[in-house]
């Protein structure tokens, strides 16, 4: 049975169940917030007593859906929409991440502005001769330890802790240096961290606590040796047998980032312009033309080796036409996740190769009903 219910960012705890859900949806991704939504009359005086306009508030207050004891989205309120012809009520949320769009990525400022040096978020190794700023000390992280630095730093503000479990950190050498007067967002650092090559994938999890009364948030972080966020076991689909439990499949194939050669643009570095080469020869060898892609989205990286991991990973991308399977699934019959490898079983089909397909999950959504999953899948790129 699936149910949505209301409760208090800021400690996690549940408020209200709602009653008589009219429509509801969510949608489940990696490196992303997940987007959830439903929809409730209040012509029902139960409803009505639970005055949504502040239980519900935007900002304040948490949506979520749960499946049995499963939360399978849950996330700040951010949208009311109010229907008074039809005396309905639709609250609009996201998943947590949305929560760290809203953050800018700074220490507590303790009455410093963000043009104080000391403001900067550096893992960087010492640099006592620094004449802008000195860093005594080696703060270098590996990626994973920099996505968990990122939000430890955004809860140590006053009022701006929410129930987010931590992963322990592991260590690494890579560098970062976060300007202060960029006020960038840590969600968008954070995306940005899970796109270079290695970067790792990054879920924020919402379960209950024990005592059942609370919701928390596990950060989900890949780790050096294994970035990606995917189980070991994976499930098999098989859609050519009679009375299969897939429907609805559809394709798309889109050849607009297909790439051989690779430029990624950045800041500047003592004055001269910072632009990254990536090459790959995959394409080139199955005699496809000179394919280029720029990205030009990095002017705030002012580190040739950061930005060498972008176009690294962009070529990585490059090597196969961007390709997605989206098909419907009886939910009870799912247990792959998000980020998992699965196995798509294809005979006999008019434009498919027959065989076994190694496919990854990109995105599962459900409605109020909680008996269908669409999933959204890509190929593995090797």
């Amino acid at each position: 049975m699936t149910r949505f219910i209301i409760g208090d960012l800021s400690n996690g705890h549940k408020t209200v169940t709602l009653p008589d859900v009219i429509s509801g949806d969510w949608t489940r991704r990696i490196n992303d917030a997940e987007e959830l939504s439903c929809t409730v009359t209040l012509k029902d005086p139960a409803t009505r007593r639970m005055r949504l306009l502040h239980t519900a508030a935007v900002g304040k207050s948490y949506l979520a859906v749960v499946n049995g004891d499963k939360i399978e989205a849950a996330g700040p309120i951010w949208l009311h929409e109010w229907d008074d012809d039809r005396t309905r009520l639709t609250l609009i949320a996201a998943g947590l991440w949305s929560y760290f769009d809203h953050r800018v990525l700074l220490p507590p400022l303790n009455r410093r502005l963000p043009t104080d040096p000391s403001t900067d978020t550096r893992f960087m190794p010492t640099a006592p001769d620094d004449k802008e700023y000195p860093w005594p000390t080696d703060t270098r992280k590996s990626l994973q330890g920099i996505c968990r630095a990122l939000v430890a730093q955004a809860q140590q503000h006053t009022n701006g802790h929410v129930p987010v479990i931590l992963p322990e950190e592991i260590p690494g050498t890579h560098q970062r240096d976060y300007r202060g007067t960029d006020v960038a967002s840590v969600g968008e650092r954070l995306r940005q961290l899970s796109a270079v090559r290695g970067g790792p994938n990054m879920r924020f999890a919402p379960r209950f606590t024990p005592d059942r009364e609370h919701i928390e948030w596990v950060m989900l972080i890949g780790t050096p040796t294994q970035p990606l966020l995917a189980s070991q076991q994976e499930q098999t689909f098989r859609y050519s047998v009679a009375e299969s439990a897939v429907s609805k499949l559809k394709i798309r194939i889109n050849g607009n980032d297909l790439a051989s050669r690779t430029f990624a643009s950045g800041g500047r570095m003592s004055d001269k312009a910072l632009v990254s080469v990536s090459e790959d020869p995959t394409l080139t060898h199955q005699n496809f033309p000179l394919l280029e892609k720029v990205d030009a989205s990095h002017s705030d990286v002012g580190n040739l080796e950061t930005l060498q991991e972008y176009s690294d990973e962009m070529v990585l991308a490059g090597r196969r036409a961007q390709e997605s399977w989206s098909f419907t699934h009886t939910a009870k019959s799912v247990y792959a996740e998000v980020g998992d490898f699965v196995r798509f079983s294809i005979h006999d089909h008019p434009y498919l190769d027959d065989g076994t397909h190694r496919l990854r999950i990109a995105l599962i959504s459900g409605d109020h009903h909680g008996t269908k999953l669409n999933i959204v899948c890509t190929p593995e790129i090797v």
